[in-house]
Formats: structure tokens, sequence, C-alpha cells
């Protein structure tokens, strides 16, 4: 993994991370690069709510809008603090978007990890700082990860 530096992580650069879950946030399929990046073993993501890449730093509104928006069957774009199995943190830009069964119901969710843009990342830091001091704490509860993470999760 290539990385670019910044204040509180490094921004992720290089191919596409991958990750799909069931509807209930069980992770199904990660990439070989989302695996070497995250620092975990294939069979400890596998099997697995995607919560295990989650930073404590982000903010969960940006779980609440990410949810909603998914689960409406809308595709979500943005930022993401991850953080790997050795405690290091990377950031990426991602978007998600549901998987939809034939008859258009959905049945799991898509992340698509890329390399931020650098001229918005500090900006984005900045802002999510913000907002992560300024967060419900009785929110983060509904939160286990960086897509909708069970069926309850989007319970507000």
């Amino acid at each position: 993994m290539e990385v670019m530096k910044s204040d509180t992580a490094v921004a992720y650069t290089g191919k596409n991370l991958i990750l799909e879950t069931d509807v209930d946030g069980v992770v199904v399929y990660a990439n070989r690069r989302f695996v070497e990046t995250s620092g975990y073993a294939k069979e400890e993501i596998m099997g697995f709510p995607h919560c295990i890449h989650m930073h404590p730093g982000m903010p969960s509104k940006i779980f609440k809008d990410a949810c909603k928006m998914t689960s409406s069957g809308k595709t979500w774009m943005g930022y993401f603090h991850n953080i790997r199995k050795d405690g290091s943190s990377y950031w990426t830009e991602t978007s998600i978007q549901p998987k939809l069964s034939d008859s258009n119901e959905i049945i799991g969710f898509l992340a698509i990890r890329r390399e931020p843009d650098s001229r918005e990342l500090p900006s984005v830091i900045e802002e999510y700082e913000k907002l992560h001091d300024a967060v419900d704490e009785s929110m983060k509860s509904q939160y286990c990860g960086e897509v909708y993470m069970g069926r309850g999760a989007c319970n507000f």
C-alpha cells in the first residue's frame, strides 16, 4: 500500500479496494487488495461484520447519511477513515451501493474504496473532526461499520 501523509492518518493510494456484504452487514467478498491493505487475513474478514474496519474517529452522522441513501436504493459517495488490524489508519474515497435481487429487493451492499482527492482530504478531515466532536453518543450504538450493518442499524 502506498500512502500519502496527512495530519491524522495516511491517504490510501493504489488500485480499488472492494468489499461486499450481505443485507446484515456480514462480509461475503473482499478483493485481494482490500485484504492486504486491512492487514487482516481473509479468514478474519469473511463472515464477520464489516465494522471491524471502522475508525473510532468517524462521525456517526456519516453512517446515518450513507445508511439512509443505500437503504433507499441509492448510491452514497464520500470519505471514510478506516483502521487496519495493526491500529494504523488510512483514508479512502468510497462509494457504497445496494446490491439488488431480480425483484429489486436489497440483498447486500458493495463498497468500492479508492484513492482520495488529495486537494479535498484536508478539509474533509477538518469537517469530520467537527462532526465527531458534535456527535450524539447514543447514536454510535446503531452503527457497526462503514456501511449499513444489519437490519436494525437504520432505525432512527
